[in-house]
């Protein structure tokens, strides 16, 4: 399965394809890899309640890579990393999806039983869920559907930690992420308290790819500001739309962006994890009409990162930076 890289929620971010890459390795020892759970509970899944494995040992996991990967998990098959997740992965993250052995675009239901999981995780937005076979997943071992939805990713992430038996990992990148986002609320309490946001972003491929096209507006609890509210940062227009097409942001014409972005204090663009300009919007910051918005002259236009998988330590690299870029605004002076 194939991180794509997030649109609006008609296209999340998550895997576009049917496919699922599978490491081909045994999670723990040779003496685990034969051995099933026998003790299970029911779990509350978005498909209903099902009978899981109280300790799985053998886990397919199916959905975005990095998100099983940030859990610790080395389920015995998983995703394969996409290519514009590939680079925030760790060192040990890299090795585990070097292992990952691509099986296609449609699901191999025969290579994923014949890893005799114990259990099966699918964390997928709603739209990709139907394009899977339910019962022939549930013929090979219990299978849970844990929606991928970006404004309530913090409760469906702890849900997935609990299925999966990872919860102390869980809770130990949830303790770190609450207390630098309190740290940057009072840090900043007086700028964030008097000051504007506006959350521009730009993807490959989709609806605005290349040099020329639109630019992505993040409204509140989109991709790249779901974390922004617990930071204390007010994320303009403040009552958007709350249509399906458009709960997440709407696409602006570089003509739109001069109008759109007036009522902002502050905008932020997006970086990637070496803190370089995201190479999608670089162009938008050496087009004239980015060097006439009046934000950047004065130096109000501040780059963040934006890792976009719905997960605390995703979270914490952003929060990381927001804290960093909040420092370089002549008002925090």
């Amino acid at each position: 399965m194939i991180t794509a890289p997030p649109r609006r929620r008609g296209a999340a971010p998550a895997a576009v394809l049917l496919g699922v890459a599978l490491v081909l390795t045994a999670c723990g020892s040779d003496a685990d890899a034969g051995t099933r759970a026998d003790e299970t509970r029911s779990f509350e899944a978005d498909n209903g309640t099902i009978e899981i494995p109280v300790d799985p040992q053998r886990i397919v996991a199916i959905g975005s890579a990095a998100t099983y990967l940030s859990l610790g998990m080395e389920p015995v098959g998983m995703p394969r990393a996409s290519g514009s997740e590939l680079p925030w992965l760790s060192a040990e993250e890299k090795q585990i999806n070097e292992a990952a052995v691509d099986t296609g675009e449609e699901v191999d239901y025969e290579t994923v039983a014949s890893l005799e999981p114990d259990l099966i995780v699918v964390h997928e937005p709603s739209h990709i869920l139907p394009g899977y076979n339910e019962e022939r997943f549930q013929s090979i071992a219990p299978t849970v559907y844990i929606e991928q939805d970006t404004a309530n990713w913090k409760s469906q992430y702890e849900r997935l930690a609990d299925a999966v038996g990872e919860l102390d990992n869980f809770e130990a990148d949830k303790t770190e992420y609450e207390t630098l986002a309190a740290d940057v609320k009072d840090e900043y309490a007086d700028l964030l308290d008097s000051t504007t946001f506006m959350v521009l972003n730009r993807w490959s491929g989709g609806t605005n790819p290349g040099e020329t096209g639109t630019i992505f507006l993040e409204y509140p609890d989109s991709f790249c500001t779901n974390y922004a509210g617990d930071a204390g940062l007010k994320i303009l227009p403040d009552s958007p739309p709350t249509s399906e097409e458009e709960d997440t942001g709407k696409d602006l014409s570089m003509e739109q962006l001069s109008d759109t972005v007036a009522d902002a204090d502050v905008l932020i663009y997006p970086l990637g994890p070496d803190g370089s300009v995201k190479p999608e919007f670089a162009p938008v910051l050496d087009s004239n009409i980015w060097k006439s918005l009046p934000q950047v002259p004065d130096g109000r236009a501040i780059g963040v990162q934006c890792r976009t998988i719905y997960t605390y330590s995703a979270k914490i690299s952003n929060l990381e930076s927001l804290e960093e870029a909040l420092a370089t605004l002549p008002e925090a002076g």
